[in-house]
């Protein structure tokens, strides 16, 4: 017979330390997290390049936390944009994460209070999206706030450092490099999510925005990819529907 350890039995659950602790590690092992920081790197190349402060771009990762957006600042900056129009193109650009935070808040709804959820939604960003609605699901609901903080906290750290990285390097980093360093996060999104569908309407809406991306990177103005997100989101939808009831 197996003797059973009585401490181990009344042991309490693993409280929130334990779930960040988790949360730091799976950012240390996400891929998306090494593309994400390499995106950084060319990111504080690009900053160095444009005479714009290492403290600010610092800053800009912590308040922006979206390279498109953070690019948005340095180019206004370098052109010497006025401070409020750079601050409207900073949020318009911003827009886009709304679908992103809309679908992944229903996984990290909390007692905590609603401060708290204001706080989780700052760091919904790409990197933290795709690896929320991966690894968030299996968790007990009470765990996942701290295993969140944990995993988007190592992102955030990580592109502190990276960008502190860049910007040392860009006299060494060719431009075009720090440029396509920039783009690997939006490439990597893609993929992610090319290798996550599974049903015929995350097939349709990669199609869809695929083909509508052009047309509204011409004709959208500031808002782009939201539209493009919309429309192709609601055609895939659509269509998904009446083949739904075709079949029934």
């Amino acid at each position: 017979m197996t003797r059973r350890n009585p401490s181990k039995e009344h042991a309490p659950p693993p409280g929130d330390r334990h779930w960040i602790a988790q949360g730091i590690r799976a950012g240390i092992r996400s891929q998306q997290g090494y593309v994400l920081w390499a995106t950084f790197v060319g990111f504080g190349g690009l900053a160095h390049d444009a005479n714009f402060p290492l403290g600010a771009a610092l800053l800009s990762t912590i308040l922006v936390w979206a390279i498109p957006a953070q690019v948005l600042l340095i180019g206004g900056y370098g052109a010497g944009t006025p401070a409020a129009v750079i601050a409207l193109a900073v949020g318009l650009s911003s827009a886009r994460l709304l679908p992103l935070v809309v679908s992944i808040l229903p996984f990290l709804r909390s007692k905590r209070g609603i401060a708290v959820q204001f706080f989780v939604a700052h760091f919904i960003a790409i990197g933290a999206w795709v690896e929320g609605m991966r690894l968030l699901p299996p968790l007990k609901a009470e765990t996942r706030i701290p295993f969140f903080f944990g995993f988007a906290g190592t992102f955030v750290t990580g592109g502190l450092i990276a960008t502190t990285v860049g910007y040392a390097l860009a006299g060494t980093l060719p431009r075009p490099l720090a440029l396509g360093l920039v783009f690997l996060t939006p490439i990597s999104f893609l993929l992610a999510l090319a290798r996550n569908a599974r049903d015929r309407v995350d097939v349709l809406s990669l199609v869809f925005g695929l083909a509508l991306a052009p047309v509204f990177a011409v004709y959208g103005g500031a808002l782009d990819l939201l539209w493009t997100g919309l429309a192709g989101g609601t055609a895939a939808w659509l269509i998904h529907r009446l083949g739904k009831r075709r079949r029934k």
